[in-house]
């Protein structure tokens, strides 16, 4: 173990012994394929992650209004640490907030957990094509698999043993747990994790993907916030200035686009599809990357017969009907509204549209979402749905919002949905395909221009989104 008091000599040395590790695995990989391609036996080979150790012996006073940077009982505590080259950044700022509040200095040293070969960043370049099923079998069997038993959120979900850990964890996720999550995010977006900006957008409407892009192109190279380049699905880059009308389609399940910008705090958008389900899937992976906020930008059906179709509803609070996360985050425990999420998206909104005062609060409400995993949940006996409606303060009806939003929850990682009243089924206003193109023709601009905009305010100042609100009482790891 060496030891910092500099945060980017630690993060630095993090870094060499993660490459370093990296580049053994695979050499002794391409070594294990070639020997039995010749008929001989692999040499088994071994690498471990690097880890961060810090030690506190006494605690001082910290700052009361901080939400992470800090430890709340002496002892030791560590994290194995997966890709330090693509989260400089973050480490360097965690470690510099961990030394500011306690003192002392870092360990840098190997952990105890070894690197599965197959979540090391190049293993997809080594040539395999020459080995048939049980050559790459016996290949394998000489190194570390991608075992489950490493992967799992214990640690965000509250249900590691804390009080009896000698070493208490300084992140919320294992070092495979983060390496799995960005091949799933490559799998799923067809964007490399480091593509992927710090303000994510959530749709499940190409349309909105299209405003985007027609945003991209309307920026000129050098005006803020200081874009540099869009990033599309496979990795195609198209300098600020010079993005072309025609982008090629990529074959992935939820593509993403990336304004980039160099310190990271751009804004993506990903096409999630429909449904809880797929809400979960990609926050699951998104969240390793600590994100500062992630946004549903999506549509609803409106329950107040008062609203009209092209409203906006901002989610202040989510009744979780859809039991997708129900095991992991109880209904019963609230998904509090993340006040300065709400107050840029509402700044946003009157900026887009030039409302203000009781204009401005006619066509923005903030209200609780009923959620359902049921697209038709409309057919319903209606006194079924009465029952349902009498004893929720629910405005509107969608499929992702609460997800994204108790995953936030889960994952600390703020959250927020901005949803426009489609439709309005229980007031005689089904969505139909004219009225649905309408609105969709109508709304499209100012609804994803709001969001874009709401997250270049935040990226003024992200350190300011991370508030107490989804930090626990106790047993909290110092790492945001």
């Amino acid at each position: 173990m060496s030891r910092h008091a500099d945060p980017d000599a630690a993060v630095a040395e993090l870094i060499e012994r993660h490459d370093a590790a990296v580049a053994d695995l695979l050499a002794g990989y391409r070594t294990a394929v070639a020997a039995v391609a010749a008929g001989g036996e692999p040499a088994p080979v071994v690498r471990h992650y690097p880890e961060l150790r810090f030690t506190v012996d006494r605690l001082g006073e910290v700052d009361p209004a901080l939400s992470h940077g800090f430890v709340d009982r002496p002892g030791r505590f560590a994290a194995a640490i997966a890709r330090p080259r693509l989260f400089r950044r973050y480490l360097v700022a965690q470690v510099s907030d961990l030394l500011a509040n306690h003192g002392g200095e870092v360990e840098i040293g190997e952990s105890a957990t070894p690197i599965p070969v197959r979540l090391a960043p190049g293993f997809d370049d080594i040539d395999l094509s020459g080995l048939d099923r049980g050559q790459l079998a016996a290949v394998d069997a000489a190194f570390t698999p991608v075992d489950s038993a490493f992967i799992d959120d214990a640690v965000a979900d509250g249900d590691c043993d804390y009080l009896s850990l000698e070493v208490k964890p300084l992140s919320l996720f294992s070092a495979p747990r983060v390496d799995l999550a960005l091949q799933r995010l490559e799998h799923y977006t067809g964007s490399a994790a480091g593509h992927i900006q710090r303000f994510v957008l959530f749709t499940n409407y190409r349309l909105h993907v299209d405003v985007f892009l027609e945003h991209a192109r309307s920026l000129r190279p050098g005006a803020a916030p200081g874009y540099t380049h869009l990033v599309a699905p496979g990795g195609r880059e198209y300098p600020i200035g010079e993005v072309p009308e025609t982008i090629p389609a990529e074959a992935c399940q939820m593509p993403a686009h990336h304004l980039v910008r160099p310190d990271g705090l751009g804004v993506s958008i990903i096409d999630i599809g429909v449904g809880p389900s797929n809400a979960k899937t990609i926050t699951d992976c998104l969240a390793v990357l600590r994100p500062h906020c992630w946004l549903m930008v999506g549509h609803c059906a409106g329950l107040d017969g008062r609203m009209r179709v092209g409203d906006m509803i901002l989610a202040n609070g989510y009744d979780r009907a859809d039991g997708v996360l129900d095991a992991l985050v109880p209904p019963e425990k609230p998904i509090p509204p993340i006040a300065e999420v709400q107050q840029a998206v509402t700044a946003a909104f009157a900026e887009v549209t030039g409302l203000t005062g009781e204009a401005l609060r006619k066509r923005l409400r903030t209200g609780t979402v009923l959620s359902t995993s049921d697209r038709n949940w409309e057919w319903r006996p209606q006194q079924e749905i009465y029952r349902e409606l009498l004893k929720s303060t629910a405005i509107g009806v969608e499929m992702e919002s609460a997800t994204i939003a108790a995953n936030g929850y889960r994952f600390r990682v703020p959250y927020g949905a901005l949803l426009g009243v489609s439709d309005m089924p229980l007031h005689d206003q089904p969505k139909l395909p004219r009225s649905a193109r309408r609105f969709y023709r109508e709304s499209k601009r100012e609804h994803l221009l709001t969001a874009v905009r709401a997250c270049e305010a935040m990226a003024a100042d992200p350190a300011r989104l991370h508030s107490r609100k989804l930090r626990r009482p106790v047993g909290e790891p110092a790492f945001r």
